[in-house]
């Protein structure tokens, strides 16, 4: 059943719409176009130049050669994945075997929860607009002039863009287009390598307990009233505050008496046997609410750098990877597709 805050967001975003694409007239004065429903783009000239302090430093120019063997193990690992996914679909799995790893549309209210929803969009707005900035950054320290720029809005997805001057892109050395397009990928490599660790260790960090999502009927947890909410925070006298540790005393001892925080703030004790060490709970980490945003944008940026350096990186025809492909094809096959015969003579 969908839930009143589903619908609710539903019909703000259909009425949001709505007046964008009707108002297309008047925002058009503005620079902003709404060229079907759902889409809308502002698009600005810009600057020719971009911070020339920062992109001509020569700290900026490793950068930028790092930026090349960053981008060539995106696309490896891009290719790795999309062949992955492909054989995940190709060949059959028993119903019960679930694909370690499968692609999930992310629709707000359905895949993702609608709280997580504004950390998604907030992080890939940063995300987009950085990697776009690097490429920009990157033509300036080229001697590549950028022609405009600007944001869009697909549907709540926000994006960017950074347009080079394509005459001045298209005539110059293959090394240089290369960083240009490779400097974006290599930042959000980078990102995903720097959120990393904080994802993975920031829950033991200030985790205050083990939550229980849900509980296994009639298992042991079950029969001792343990419902979904509670929230485990000692076993036999010790803290805990991470799953691990719960399994630990599982493995150890069949009876462990539990300190309990319930939903309402208050503590109650219980023992509970379980012969077979089998609690039959489903648990996380209990983060406090002011440490759960920070926790949930923090994932979110290394999902989505993650994601994007991956698939960006892939040589496929709208990425960057599949630019960099482009450019090196044409490179050996030269300009118009054919191979240039330069030491050849007539007879």
């Amino acid at each position: 059943m969908i839930s009143v805050e589903i619908i609710a967001f539903i019909a703000i975003f259909i009425v949001a719409w709505i007046l964008l694409y009707v108002s297309r007239r008047r925002l058009e004065r503005f620079g902003v176009s709404v060229p079907i429903p759902f889409f809308v783009m502002y698009k600005s000239k810009v600057r020719d130049v971009w911070f020339p302090s920062i992109s001509m430093s020569k700290a900026y120019r490793y950068y930028e050669r790092a930026a090349v063997v960053l981008s060539i193990i995106s696309m490896i690992g891009g290719i790795v994945l999309i062949f992955y996914i492909i054989s995940e679909f190709i060949i059959p799995h028993p119903p019960s075997e679930k694909p370690a790893l499968s692609l999930t549309p992310i629709i707000p209210g359905i895949t993702i929860s609608l709280s997580q929803t504004p950390f998604l969009l907030l992080a890939l707005g940063i995300s987009v607009a950085l990697h776009e900035i690097m490429h920009a950054l990157s033509a300036t320290s080229n001697g590549i002039k950028v022609r405009n720029g600007g944001i869009l809005l697909l549907g709540i997805f926000p994006g960017a863009f950074v347009e080079p001057d394509e005459e001045s892109f298209n005539s110059s050395a293959l090394s240089k287009k290369v960083k240009v397009i490779a400097a974006g990928i290599a930042l959000n490599l980078i990102l995903a390598a720097i959120f990393f660790p904080i994802t993975y260790f920031f829950p033991n960090l200030v985790s205050q307990g083990i939550l229980i999502e849900s509980v296994v009927k009639d298992s042991a947890a079950y029969n001792s009233s343990l419902t979904s909410g509670d929230i485990i925070k000692a076993v036999d006298g010790t803290s805990v505050n991470n799953p691990y540790q719960l399994g630990n005393f599982l493995q150890k001892y069949r009876t462990n008496t539990y300190t309990i925080l319930l939903p309402n703030g208050t503590e109650r004790e219980v023992t509970i046997s379980a012969p077979s060490h089998f609690l039959g709970v489903y648990v996380t980490y209990y983060i406090p609410s002011i440490w759960l945003d920070i926790y949930t944008f923090v994932f979110w940026m290394f999902t989505i750098n993650f994601s994007l350096a991956l698939f960006n990186g892939a040589p496929l025809i709208i990425t960057d990877g599949g630019k960099i492909f482009t450019e090196l094809l044409k490179r050996i096959m030269g300009t118009n597709g054919e191979k240039s015969l330069s030491t050849s003579k007539h007879c």
